[in-house]
């Protein structure tokens, strides 16, 4: 007994899927005991419905035809497990990202045959029931700027200990760098040192600097986690800060923290308030004379001091790496090189050391700054010289900057080259309206170039707004430059297993409902790993990250999914899975095969390698899925292609596009699955003989899976040539999340080259049949 339950979503879906059509069709499906339609199945209403039915008519599975299940799948398995059904014998169809909001025609004919997909996954499935294990009490903090500082203190705060990782030899990030914050002009030292001191204070936490994130392995509770730790070079609880190493020290060089505007030696202070609160080798540029060593009366310094790797083992992770800037380089017509034009964030530099003695320096005459100009957008909203968001932070710390420069020196010209003023935090148009009133002049223009004149500099620009053409001559320019993630953040999202966005800034699961949490259970973003953010925003990021993690792992338990491999017999002790599995997370013990279920994600490797079907993945066989493609493809007249995508990366890409409104063929029909490394080739075949007219596979980029996915495809499109059946009737197309936008191309092309080639022939799908041993 099957109840299908479809959402209207508020016209979302009913605006282009006949809803009540539907439902007068699949009520007539074999087992289908109960169909019907509701404005908002996710509401409370719209929940007890389901509640209700299950209890009344007895049903014993249920279709949910709505949004993604990447929204509420989790909602409606609350729902039927509190009706006394098991929440596994749930099927949640998407007939909205990947239906109704890609479609304008054919919407309601491509719901049907999803919904009917559904009905013959849901037959095949059964109950399952989920392991609880014990978990790791320690959370990994990646990144010690203001959001991984204040997710350290609340995962402290709440009872589990911290490893806070950061690249740099001391914490703080980018808000250490700042003179003031806005709107309410703090100083950003004084509201952060406290609480750089709580975190060297705190028992709780340890503070790891140096360091890199260089493996993860292991699953949600149980993260096994490899930081490689560079020489600091310094014992930083017996360095005594006293200076004389840098006294002594040959060698100068940029100073980071002030971006390069003044220098520092090759052993150095951070900055003042730096935690640890020690000095530092910069072992790149140290020449090892030694005279540091000699000079250092606590005997503190070790110049032989070895990189180390350190093992930890955590429950959760949150990543908080921030953001740098996009290289001034890429601004060539603004001439970057020249000393009088600078970075906003050199100017927070110049502010914090040179303003408070009333005056800012040109640096190529030493001369006094009396004019300045900014240019905001500098490579934002830019796709051909930057980025094209919008960073978010420039215009409020542009306005802070040049009401700091008029409270110190009245008699400064500022000029502000604007694209669209974005004030929309609170106080923060009072803000701008007191810039105003000091005589910081906005021109709503971008510059096309700076123009370097003798003496000075020049600008010109057309503001918008009165139509006139504006030159200034300058004696500072200040770029904004664009926000971009933080260096390294790929290759940590690499080893995070977690997906970028189009902007290469960390994926959330969901950018509303879920904002906090990654595409992987267990590791969470804060701040400007999600995207340019403000201190108020990154700082509210990290106490709703270590909210999750506490969520997760505050119980000590956890439930793990069902969705891993189970040993059904007639194993030969062969090997292949342990070979195959990307995690290492199945070992051979007295010829069975043993697998972690903590390190295991359920890709299904293991089961479509082993020869001797030895093992299998729960609600997810070869026969299901077939059932499954044999009632997408059911009465189609018109070339019909299915569409493998692995749930992680492939389908969430599907959903994007749905999400941007990208339409594509309604000829494509995308069936989930845990990953294509659980494809076998029967099943590639098979879905072929049914009657797809060609199988497109869908994998994360650069995968182990993928790798495994081509290599099946390529065995097949062979197999397929010595049937006399075209090749390009099985693609694989390997999918990265930032280029979901390409996904609707990349469909249109193949579904196209699949109309040109025609439907398959009876015969050939007749020897298909026979290859594959399926049942006419």
């Amino acid at each position: 007994m099957i109840g299908v339950f479809i959402c209207r979503c508020g016209g979302n879906i009913s605006g282009t899927v006949d809803c009540d059509k539907v439902r007068d069709i699949v009520k007539g499906e074999a087992d289908v005991a109960v169909a019907r339609v509701h404005d908002f199945l996710c509401s409370k209403p719209g929940l007890e419905m389901i509640r209700e039915a299950i209890r009344r008519r007895k049903l014993e599975k249920v279709v949910v035809a709505c949004c993604s299940p990447h929204m509420h799948e989790e909602t409606f398995r609350r729902a039927v497990e509190e009706a006394g059904l098991n929440r596994h014998l749930l099927v949640h169809v998407n007939v909205r990202e990947q239906c109704s909001w890609v479609h304008r025609e054919g919407a309601t004919e491509k719901a049907l045959s999803l919904i009917k997909a559904g009905i013959n996954r849901a037959r095949a499935l059964e109950p399952l029931e989920e392991v609880e294990v014990e978990v790791r009490r320690e959370v990994l903090v990646v990144g010690g700027g203001i959001a991984g500082i204040t997710a350290s203190l609340q995962v402290a705060a709440s009872g589990l200990d911290v490893h806070l990782v950061e690249r740099r030899p001391s914490i703080g990030g980018r808000m250490a760098q700042l003179s003031k914050t806005f709107p309410t002009l703090d100083c950003a030292p004084c509201i952060l040192s406290p609480k750089m001191a709580e975190v060297e204070a705190n028992p709780r936490i340890r503070v790891i600097t140096n360091a890199e994130v260089a493996s993860v392995s292991g699953g949600p509770g149980d993260f096994n986690v490899a930081v490689r730790v560079k020489p600091r070079g310094v014992d930083a609880e017996r360095c005594l800060k006293c200076g004389r190493c840098a006294s002594v020290c040959p060698v100068e060089v940029p100073d980071e923290f002030e971006e390069g505007l003044y220098r520092r030696k090759a052993i150095y202070l951070p900055f003042p308030q730096a935690v640890p609160s020690s000095y530092a080798v910069d072992f790149e540029h140290c020449t090892r004379c030694g005279a540091c060593v000699e000079a250092c009366p606590a005997d503190a310094i070790d110049l032989d001091e070895p990189e180390r790797v350190e093992e930890l083992r955590v429950g959760a992770i949150i990543v908080a790496t921030g953001f740098d800037l996009l290289d001034a380089e890429r601004l060539r017509n603004y001439h970057p090189e020249h000393p009088d034009v600078v970075t906003s964030l050199q100017l927070e530099r110049l502010i914090e050391r040179e303003l408070a003695e009333g005056r800012v320096l040109r640096r190529s005459d030493g001369g006094r700054v009396k004019s300045v100009a900014y240019i905001l957008c500098a490579g934002s909203r830019d796709p051909h010289r930057g980025v094209p968001y919008c960073s978010a932070v420039c215009c409020p710390y542009t306005i802070k900057q040049a009401i700091l420069l008029k409270e110190y020196l009245p008699y400064l010209k500022i000029w502000v080259y604007y694209t669209d003023m974005r004030m929309s935090g609170r106080g923060f148009e009072t803000f701008y309206a007191e810039a105003r009133e000091r005589g910081v002049e906005f021109i709503h223009g971008r510059p096309g170039e700076v123009e370097i004149t003798e003496g000075g500099m020049g600008i010109t620009a057309e503001d918008i707004d009165t139509g006139l053409l504006i030159r200034n001559r300058v004696d500072l320019v200040v770029l904004c430059p664009a926000l971009i993630p933080s260096r390294g953040l790929e290759e940590l999202a690499s080893k995070l297993g977690i997906p970028l966005g189009e902007d290469l800034f960390v994926a959330p699961r969901h950018p509303k409902l879920d904002p906090i949490s990654t595409l992987r259970r267990g590791v969470y973003a804060a701040g400007a790993a999600l995207g340019p953010k403000d201190i108020h925003e990154s700082v509210v990021d990290a106490m709703a990250a270590a909210s999750k993690a506490y969520e997760l792992l505050g119980e000590g338990r956890l439930r793990l999914s069902p969705y891993k491999p189970i040993y059904v017999g007639g194993c030969d002790g062969c090997g292949v899975c342990v070979e195959v599995c990307p995690l290492d997370a199945i070992k051979l013990e007295d010829e069975t095969p043993r697998v972690d279920l903590v390190s295991c994600d359920g890709c299904g490797a293991c089961v479509s390698r082993c020869p001797r079907g030895a093992l299998r993945l729960p609600n997810y066989t070869a026969e299901g899925l077939l059932s499954e493609v044999e009632a997408l493809i059911s009465g189609a007249e018109e070339p019909v292609v299915v569409g493998l995508f692995d749930d992680e990366i492939s389908y969430t890409a599907a959903d994007s596009a749905g999400t941007a409104r990208l339409s594509y063929s309604t000829a494509m029909r995308i069936v989930r699955i845990p990953s294509t490394a659980l494809l076998e080739g029967r099943l590639l075949l098979g879905a072929l003989a049914l009657g797809a007219d060609g199988v497109m596979i869908c994998e994360a980029e650069g995968t182990a899976r993928a790798e495994l996915t081509e290599r099946l495809v390529e065995e097949m499109r062979e197999e397929l040539r010595a049937l006399g059946v075209e090749e390009e009737r099985l693609h694989f197309k390997p999918m990265y999340l930032p280029i979901y936008k390409m996904l609707p191309r990349f469909i249109d092309e193949y579904v196209e080259r699949i109309r040109r080639l025609g439907r398959v022939p009876r015969e050939a799908r007749e020897r298909l049949r026979e290859r594959v041993e399926l049942k006419a």
